[in-house]
């Protein structure tokens, strides 16, 4: 067997003369392809001449034309801006005339040679002299002025002025071209109308002429407008001597003339590839030089193969009994004994490879390779050479092999590399084995691993893993903003580091029972976080015997929905007794003087009033209003209780609202001598979006209180403040602060009980229902805040709470247009207003009150109007009326108002206004009216100022679009 592998490394003088015939071919083909490189450098260089010229006589046509259009456009706005009389009135006139025409003069020296400006009674030239100087002359007629062969005129017949401006085109292009530098061995032109413009740059051929084709080929190129390059000959007059060259030319236009230019670039390309022909000989001989170089090396790596593989021939045996002693291993570890030699060639394989790849002796030894995924055998080539580099002995890989049935499995492979005496390799031995079955359960585990880790990862919980001796080593966090700070900055602390006292020794002695008792603990904490105080439940168990995990939940919603229905029980219990008492007084406390004072108000207003009392009645009106919405908080207290209260949120202007409800006290605070402040944060946004009404109503039942608590001579401040939260939100602070009688400390968490107050007898000095601060209190809850009252004896109370809205950089377009409500008319004297205000209006409405009512509104606003009694009658006078507005009841007889809004908005879409209306003011409604296609809401009682609003409003509307159209 050893005699078989080895005996064919042999030499003789016939392998030399082969080796030497071998290197003269090789000899010959690098002469071929030396030949073969000239012509391609060649053609190379001439294709880069093309492009770089294509581009130069493109961009100097271009800057050519530009400037040229620049010059002229500049004229016809220096002649559409001339006055005939520039010369006849002041000498001002005159100056700013010839300053104009020296700035552009200045701007275009290149191309203008002489302006001449012809007025009604005037003639005037410019140009500069050869000194620079600016001069002007001036002619009695225009056979006075000279003539030039390039004149463009230029004549505003409207103002009877003309420009005659005559230029310099051989300058110009001399200018423009000198800029772009073609070598020794290129010439430049300008192509006009046939003729070839040297324009005296120097001839670097001398004279010469094109052949014809050349010149035929330009011309009907430039006559059609096309640019084009041109390879050909020019023969030269002087020397006789015929030269071929590359020619490029570019179009261009001059705004005026009809001529047709072109600039036109020439290069010789006569000799071009031979610049580097020196060059490339050197390198041809280099390249002949490291040609014997190579043969030379391959003679001393054939001869050191042949002195390995004898080496190895006599080490044979030696691995031959290794290879026995192992045979039986490998049959029960699934693997083969394999041999290579220095050049990577398979030697011998042991018997085993067919039992573990399906593939014979011979097959293996020929084509391993190829049956070696491609990815992997090129992984395992530079494993291996990268181990001879640095003269390892052992190396250890993973490949996958293709079987012969097509299967493909995974083998480990070991390799013994040998090495001669002088540190050369020699070869090597391996063993490879198959691991497909552990490799594939290995797999299985990865994958099961990362579905604990998705599962892991999709919980909501805070999920922490420690070793035993409580130090951090993963985590699993789906919300970060539960954290005292990032869960990646814990990693390698202890739970004594990272939690705060006292928490983290109560956390380390679970965690110690945990790893002594293996048992579960929990343990429930509060934690101050930068989005509040949240509480916790944890769960800390052992994952396996070097590993703990705790998983944290938060159950603060939780806990509060347990501490409510602990107070809605409590609460339930007391609130019958507190109720009887409320109904027995409520009638003489509330209703009897809200009756009289809303009835004042209506007589009073229609009477005539100066300044103060208009503002007087409008607190008065503003005060009863907001006493009404408070009855009917407190007749539908029922509805709060059930959680059937909902948040209305519109746009609207923070510090106007809270402005107009402090006016409200006025009277008040002006009665009693109060010294009444509010301050504004620099944080409070202008607009906002959140519940108008409830804000409002927790403010008045506050500084109401405060007021009416306060003695005479007292002091109440108003303080808020905003804390912006992600650009787009807001949380508004308010604190409100008096200087009146105090609460006692165990009466304060009674406040906020529904018809509960501080002092309930009889002899109470101070009257109410007991109900402003529970239903205020709610408010702020359903707003997202929480009410907090702190208050001492004799000196005066605090009570603070926060609300969450959203900021808007400006009022929302139609916020305010969802509900109509009773808001500040502004100016406007609606008394007859239908003769400013001119509208062709329909009113829907089946109720004869209502209609009465609001005929009655209508007279005093001045409108007539058609009445339908139904939607279908409503449809029917839309459809064959061109009217402005109309207001729609919803509940109405054989067709509903928003159907019979539907069926109108169908068949004129954008022809009519609608106004819905209705006595429910829920958002549910209103969104209905809307999805339905109505403009507005108006909620019944309609009130006067509401309608003068709305007909004003849509009067304007209506008046600017005519205004467009």
């Amino acid at each position: 067997m050893r005699s078989k592998i080895y005996s064919s490394f042999s030499f003789s003088k016939g392998y030399y003369r082969w080796f030497v015939a071998i290197g003269i071919s090789v000899v010959l083909l690098v002469l071929f392809l030396s030949y073969s490189f000239f012509l391609v450098l060649k053609e190379n260089q001439i294709n880069s001449r093309k492009q770089t010229f294509s581009k130069q006589v493109e961009l100097a046509a271009k800057d050519i034309q530009n400037d040229f259009s620049s010059m002229h456009d500049d004229m016809l706005f220096f002649i559409n801006n001339l006055e005939p009389w520039t010369y006849e009135r002041t000498s001002n006139e005159e100056l700013a005339f010839e300053k104009r025409a020296r700035r552009i003069f200045n701007n275009h020296r290149d191309v203008l040679d002489t302006i001449v400006v012809t007025f009604p009674n005037t003639i005037v030239s410019f140009h500069f002299d050869d000194q620079n100087n600016f001069l002007k002359s001036i002619y009695e007629s225009s056979t006075d002025v000279p003539k030039s062969k390039n004149e463009i005129i230029l004549s505003n017949p409207v103002k009877d002025v003309k420009i005659d401006i005559k230029t310099n085109l051989e300058r110009f292009f001399v200018y423009k071209l000198g800029n772009y530098y073609l070598g020794k061995s290129g010439d430049k032109f300008i192509y006009d109308d046939g003729e070839y413009l040297t324009l005296g740059f120097e001839q670097q051929f001398g004279d010469y002429v094109f052949e014809g084709a050349i010149i035929s080929e330009i011309t009907q190129n430039v006559n059609e407008g096309l640019k084009g390059d041109y390879i050909g000959y020019i023969n030269s007059i002087d020397t006789k001597a015929k030269l071929k060259v590359l020619v490029h030319q570019y179009p261009f236009n001059l705004a005026a003339y009809d001529n047709k230019f072109a600039v036109v670039f020439i290069q010789d390309i006569t000799y071009i590839g031979f610049s580097v022909y020196s060059a490339y000989f050197y390198l041809l001989l280099g390249l002949l030089v490291l040609l014997v170089f190579v043969i030379l090396i391959l003679y001393k790596f054939i001869k050191n193969t042949q002195y390995a593989n004898e080496l190895l021939s006599r080490n044979s045996e030696e691995i031959a009994e290794l290879f026995r002693r192992q045979t039986l291993l490998l049959q029960e570890s699934k693997g083969f004994i394999y041999f290579q030699s220095s050049d990577g060639n398979m030697t011998k394989v042991g018997d085993e490879v067919y039992n573990v790849l399906g593939y014979t002796k011979s097959d293996f030894i020929r084509n391993f390779k190829s049956y070696i995924i491609d990815d992997d055998n090129v992984r395992l080539h530079k494993i291996i050479q990268g181990a001879i580099r640095e003269k390892k002995e052992v190396v250890t890989s993973q490949i996958q092999f293709r079987k012969s049935n097509g299967e493909v499995i995974m083998v480990r492979i070991f390799e013994k590399l040998l090495y001669d005496s002088e540190g050369k390799y020699l070869g090597n031995v391996g063993i490879c084995t198959d691991i497909n079955d552990k490799y594939e359960s290995e797999q299985e585990l990865i994958k099961s691993e990362n579905r604990l880790r998705a599962v892991l990862n999709s919980l909501p919980d805070l999920i922490f893993i420690y070793n035993n001796e409580g130090v951090f080593l993963d985590y699993y966090v789906q919300d970060e903003s539960l954290l005292l700070f990032p869960a990646s900055d814990s990693l390698g602390k202890s739970l004594l580091e990272v939690l705060p006292e006292p928490l983290n020794k109560e956390m380390m002695e679970l965690f110690d029972k945990v790893v002594q008792t293996g048992k579960l603990q929990t343990l429930e904490f509060e934690l101050m976080l930068t989005i509040g105080k949240r509480i916790f439940e944890t769960r800390i168990f052992k994952l396996d015997e070097g590993r703990i995990i705790s998983m944290a939940r938060d159950i603060s919603a939780q806990k509060l929905w347990e501490k409510g229905l602990q107070e809605a029980m409590l609460s339930a219990e007391q609130s019958n007794k507190a109720k009887s008492e409320f109904l027995a007084n409520m009638s003489h406390e509330i209703r009897t003087p809200m009756n009289g004072l809303l009835g004042i108000i209506g007589l009073l207003k229609e009477t005539k009033l100066d300044d103060i009392q208009k503002e007087y009645v409008e607190i008065i009106k503003d005060s009863g209003e907001s006493l009404l919405n408070i009855i009917k908080d407190i007749l539908d207290y029922s509805k709060i209780e059930a959680g059937e209260m909902s948040l209305n949120s519109k746009v609207f202007n923070l510090k106007k609202e809270i402005e107009k409800s402090i006016r409200i006290f006025s009277g008040l605070i002006s009665e009693k001598n109060l010294n009444f402040t509010y301050h504004f944060d620099s944080m409070i946004p202008e607009y906002v979006e959140l519940d108008k009404e409830k804000l409002i109503q927790v403010l008045i039942n506050i500084i109401g209180n405060a007021i009416k608590f306060t003695p005479d001579g007292g002091n109440i401040s108003l303080k808020i403040s905003g804390e912006e939260i992600l650009e787009t939100n807001t949380i508004l602070h308010f604190e409100i602060s008096d200087t009146g009688i105090g609460i006692p400390e165990d009466e304060i968490n009674k406040l906020t009980m529904p018809f509960v107050q501080v002092d309930s007898t009889n002899t109470r000095q101070h009257q109410g229902t007991g109900l402003g601060l529970a239903i205020s209190h709610k408010f702020i809850e359903l707003m997202g805040g929480e009410l907090i009252i702190k208050s001492e004896i004799g000196v005066g109370s605090t009570f603070a709470f926060s609300v969450f809205g959203k900021i808007w950089k400006e009022k929302k377009g139609n916020s305010d247009e969802e509900i109509i409500e009773d808001d500040e008319f502004g100016l406007l004297d609606w008394k007859n207003m239908a003769e400013h205000y001119p509208l062709k209006i329909m009113i829907a409405e089946d109720n004869r009150t209502n209609l009465r009512f609001m005929d009655m509104l209508m007279g005093q606003l001045g409108y007539s109007y058609d009445v339908a009694s139904n939607g279908k009658e409503a449809v029917n006078l839309a459809k064959n009326n061109d009217y402005d507005l109309i207001l729609m009841d919803i509940q109405m007889p054989i067709m509903n108002g928003l159907d019979a809004c539907r069926q109108i908005k169908k068949s004129l879409p954008n022809s009519v206004e609608i106004i819905g209306l209705s006595a429910n003011a829920f958002q549910e409604d209103v969104d209905r009216a809307l999805e339905a296609g109505m403009t507005a809401y108006l909620t019944k009682p309609v009130k006067i100022e509401n309608l003068a609003e709305i007909f004003k409003k849509y009067a304007e509307n209506k008046h600017n679009k005519k205004e467009v159209e």
